[in-house]
């Protein structure tokens, strides 16, 4: 039985899996939708019901159909693999005059094959009996959290988020979203804290089956044939502690010894896909030869570079992993950005930041002479995600594309403080990376109104003082948060009234004096006005009355 063949097959199952997520974040989403459409008057408690009602009940039943579907595709599997595994060995024991018995027949062997594959049945309801996301509560740190919680707490807690009015419905959808697609579906292991995305965890329990089968009838067959010794396969970018054993013949005692078989990190342990077969030395002819096997090794260790990083074959190979299961949580991010109703910027953004990573691992596989396995991008069987639209894809620059989640929530940050003229998403980003001058005043004007905002004014002092930015800003000067807080306080008895019109004329002339290595000043005595500014950075630091000049103040020289 060929390789790929177990590995499309344990994509296969993995994908119902995936599928079962999608549509976990599917309902999370769609009950955000419903508390999107509550007024902040309705009862909380009531509408609390109706969003998060029979959630339990609902995923149970999902959960279970996805593991009834499961199971005729494991069965598949595993009957393959017992077929290739001890039939392959039916003429070597016509060869030998030994009694070959068919499986069907063989009690022996089919009780040992029926309690590993009873035991990844149970290794798969346990999978699915653990599942939960990592979520960030609001102090910075991911914790596991249970499916059940997640409908009875944090959901819970989202839909308050927009029913009372504290967040507005695309913020609240973008934090979920995003932490749903960061995190992706888990399996947790509770005794040791961690966990692995559930596709993982099920291929995992799949194949470590199919290895343990594949083992454990070489041990039977090596048995009955009367051979100590075994060859293991060969693969091409084996991690390096399984290179160096791989391709080669080793005793029963050598595969413990030499391999690790029995541990975690080797023969047959965790993630390792390389099994072992008979071996009759003067009879059997090696499938790799140890000069061979040295020459790809030097080969594979031979780094590449691709944009500015080198790689050894197996570090690529780890590499495309990582740039496969980015694509997933892309795809996934799109498709509930989508069923929630989100900014259409925003998702043609994500779609072109998907369509970037893609196009990204096509250079990366050829650069590093490895296959595409777009199978694993594509488990979720949700079609086209992409976008090769141009003119779509060029309202947005390539780094922003390349930052989307980064850009998208500063965007909103931005919008939630300044309002509607930070423009339309597009625009937004198209200012921050084409051009640089707007850009700076905009994250000026950003940090002056948050400062502003900070304050312990009242709300119509906050205001004044914002469109006295602004006004200025116009101008062309920026005020410090300080100076807008003297500016209403600068007309009071014995002082001539000043007008904001006053002060934009003083500083159009030279200043006349400067103070230490920051500061200029103009003063003008006949309306006993004193404005400062920075000398680095040009803004007005200060506006205050007076009617002499200071004596630390020194003549400006110009």
């Amino acid at each position: 039985m060929k390789d790929d063949y177990k590995n499309k097959l344990a994509s296969k199952i993995a994908s119902r899996y995936q599928d079962l997520e999608e549509r976990i974040m599917q309902d999370i989403v769609r009950r955000i939708v419903k508390a999107g459409e509550i007024t902040s008057t309705a009862d909380w408690q009531i509408n609390r019901l109706r969003i998060l009602g029979y959630s339990s009940e609902n995923i149970e039943q999902e959960i279970k159909k996805t593991l009834n579907a499961s199971y005729p595709e494991m069965f598949e599997l595993y009957d393959k693999v017992i077929n290739w595994e001890y039939v392959r060995n039916k003429g070597i024991y016509e060869q030998i005059n030994a009694e070959y018995i068919p499986f069907e027949e063989n009690g022996q062997l089919k009780q040992i094959t029926e309690a590993i594959i009873d035991q990844s049945f149970d290794d798969l309801e346990n999978v699915t009996n653990s599942l939960g996301f990592y979520l960030d509560y609001g102090n910075g740190q991911k914790v596991l959290t249970p499916l059940s919680q997640v409908y009875t707490k944090y959901l819970d807690a989202a839909c308050y988020d927009i029913v009372t009015g504290a967040f507005d419905y695309n913020s609240v959808l973008r934090r979920v979203v995003t932490q749903l697609t960061n995190s992706g579906l888990r399996q947790i292991d509770y005794s040791s804290g961690r966990a692995n995305r559930v596709d993982v965890a099920v291929r995992r329990a799949a194949m470590s089956a199919v290895s343990q089968i594949t083992g454990k009838i070489s041990e039977y067959n090596a048995q009955k044939l009367g051979t100590e010794y075994f060859e293991v396969e060969w693969h091409a970018g084996a991690r390096p502690t399984h290179a160096v054993w791989q391709g080669r013949v080793w005793s029963k005692e050598q595969l413990y010894s030499v391999c690790g078989l029995g541990t975690v990190t080797g023969l047959l342990g965790v993630n390792c896909y390389h099994t072992y077969h008979l071996f009759f030395p003067g009879l059997s002819e090696r499938n790799w030869t140890d000069d061979w096997l040295e020459e790809q090794n030097r080969k594979e260790n031979e780094p590449r570079e691709f944009l500015g990083k080198e790689y050894t074959l197996y570090e690529a190979k780890q590499r495309q992993r990582q740039m496969e299961t980015a694509m997933r949580a892309q795809r996934e991010k799109v498709k509930l950005l989508q069923a929630g109703g989100a900014d259409q910027d925003e998702v043609i953004l994500h779609k072109a930041k998907y369509q970037g990573q893609l196009n990204e691992y096509s250079r990366f596989c050829r650069k590093m002479s490895l296959t595409e396995e777009r199978e694993r991008i594509y488990l979720d069987m949700m079609g086209k995600i992409a976008t090769n639209n141009k003119s779509q894809n060029s309202i947005f620059h390539p780094e922003m594309v390349k930052n989307a989640s980064k850009d998208v929530a500063q965007y909103k940050r931005y919008k939630e403080v300044l309002g509607d003229p930070v423009g339309s998403l597009a625009k937004f980003g198209q200012l921050k990376y084409n051009d640089s001058e707007q850009w700076e005043k905009l994250q000026n004007r950003f940090s002056t109104y948050v400062e502003i905002n900070k304050k312990d004014w009242s709300e119509e002092f906050k205001n004044t003082s914002k469109q006295a930015y602004d006004r200025f800003r116009e101008q062309g000067e920026e005020l410090s948060v300080h100076a807008l807080s003297r500016l209403p306080r600068l007309n009071k008895p014995g002082y001539e009234v000043i007008h904001e019109e006053d002060v934009l004329d003083l500083i159009k002339t030279m200043p006349n004096y400067s103070e230490g290595e920051e500061k200029m000043i103009w003063f003008s005595p006949s309306k006993q006005l004193v404005v400062i500014k920075n000398k680095n950075s040009g803004d007005i630091v200060s506006i205050v009355r007076r009617k002499n000049k200071k004596e630390e103040w020194t003549d400006a020289g110009l």
